[in-house]
């Protein structure tokens, strides 16, 4: 048996060389011993066995794999939602679009959404949760939609999974479309962290030359896609938000930052005819 603090420091060693942050120890023993992070601190110790499973994830962990990769899953609005080397691990700023996407469609009836580029479909799945929209999800990745399945599945909610590659197999209008799509220039990609260069699926990293390749497509397509009045809600690349509005015409933009002083977010209404 080994004290609950001295455990943590012992798991913080193995991982100090990634990108890890000072949570990912309490995390890492959370999942072992399947509790709440304020239940941690009222174990008595933490037993051999245990402490085994423990030093084996952060092993893994220390190769530079994220750990919601390790442990299978992370939480998105309080959802637990599956992740591999297939999707993106999910981040807090996509917690905050899905946030406004819920916020936006509270109080509305028979409100018709699509999620672009769904990924693990945390997003999609979190809407379909928390609102009574009708959500429809897209993605080009086979093994990508087959995740997002999963989540939806496991979480109860009610969401169509469309295979396509932007919205070239999507049918019908919107009232909102929502997308945390590709946004990392092809050149920096080599430049990330190891964390999401060397085990998050590029695909879904890769926004073209300047990042912004996704982008043009969605301005190109989303106002016949959007009913009169509909919103679009997107992710941004730091220091792309502005030009993404740009290209918005036919459109009442904002943007807005993220927790971390980001301008990260656009929000664009089409204009009603």
């Amino acid at each position: 048996m080994i004290p609950v603090g001295k455990a943590l420091e012992e798991l913080a060693k193995i991982i100090k060389d990634t990108d890890a942050d000072d949570s990912e120890p309490d995390w890492i023993a959370c999942h072992v011993l399947g509790c709440g992070r304020a239940a941690l601190g009222l174990k008595n110790g933490i037993d051999d066995a245990d402490l085994g499973k423990m030093t084996e994830i952060a092993k893994e962990r220390a190769t530079g794999k994220p750990l919601a990769q390790v442990i299978g899953y992370t939480e998105f609005l309080g959802l637990r939602i599956e992740v591999n080397g297939d999707v993106l691990c999910p981040r807090p700023e996509t917690e905050e679009l899905a946030e406004k996407a819920i916020v936006y469609l509270k109080g509305k009836k028979n409100a018709r959404v699509l999620d672009l580029c769904t990924g693990s479909g945390c997003i999609a799945v979190a809407i379909a949760v928390n609102t009574s929209a009708e959500v429809v999800a897209s993605d080009v990745s086979e093994k990508a939609l087959a995740v997002a399945e999963r989540n939806a599945e496991s979480n109860g909610a009610d969401v169509k999974f469309v295979l396509s590659d932007a919205f070239s197999d999507i049918k019908g209008k919107f009232d909102l479309i929502i997308s945390n799509p590709p946004y990392i220039p092809a050149a920096d990609i080599e430049k990330l962290d190891r964390e999401v260069r060397d085990f998050e699926p590029r695909l879904a990293l890769d926004g073209g030359k300047d990042g912004l390749d996704f982008y043009r497509i969605i301005a190109e397509d989303a106002e016949k896609r959007l009913e009169s009045g509909g919103v679009l809600l997107l992710e941004c690349g730091q220091g792309q938000a502005r030009a993404v509005a740009d290209m918005l015409k036919g459109f009442d933009c904002e943007t807005y930052f993220d927790l971390e002083g980001v301008e990260r977010m656009v929000k664009a209404v089409k204009k009603s005819v």
